[in-house]
């Protein structure tokens, strides 16, 4: 099943929508505390890296939802969708380690930059390796999808979380 593209075509379907819920409900998140969000660098890239990472999910889903595809082809597009995913990603977090420290507000929890990498980057690179073992035909292949997914979603609900909850303390 790992290699066979269309037993993927329930999982993929699942998750477009899903993916597509939950970045409306994003979006919704951001304009409320938009304000906040727009005068804070920091606060506008979480909240690009949450969009970024359901679009990625959204994106992913999609491509394998192509029907008559070819496994080369398929294993192509998640190697550049987790290219392009993993640049994204790297430059939206590029301001996590220089945060200045506010000394009248706590900074960011101890491990908040390493669990953004995890869950932003780590979704990048299961992508590739979904990629890489489809077109090996060895390796997982399409079973890394759920973990790349599963992190894509948990690192932008910590940013959506970030957003509306955190942002008001």
């Amino acid at each position: 099943m790992a290699y066979r593209i269309g037993d993927w075509e329930s999982f993929a379907l699942a998750h477009v929508g899903a993916s597509a819920a939950l970045l409306g409900l994003v979006f919704v998140v951001i304009s409320i505390n938009l304000r906040d969000i727009v005068g804070s660098g920091p606060l506008v890239h979480r909240a690009g890296e949450a969009v970024v990472l359901l679009g990625g999910v959204l994106a992913v889903a999609t491509v394998v939802l192509i029907p008559g595809q070819r496994k080369d082809v398929l294993s192509a597009e998640l190697i550049l969708l987790a290219g392009g995913l993993f640049a994204v990603i790297l430059f939206v977090q590029r301001d996590a380690v220089t945060q200045p420290t506010d000394a009248g507000r706590p900074g960011p929890p101890r491990g908040s930059l390493a669990m953004r990498r995890v869950f932003g980057l780590g979704t990048a690179v299961l992508i590739a390796l979904a990629g890489i073992t489809l077109a090996a035909e060895a390796g997982g292949g399409l079973y890394w999808l759920p973990a790349a997914i599963l992190a894509a979603y948990a690192g932008s609900l910590t940013n959506a979380w970030i957003l509306i909850i955190e942002i008001l303390r």
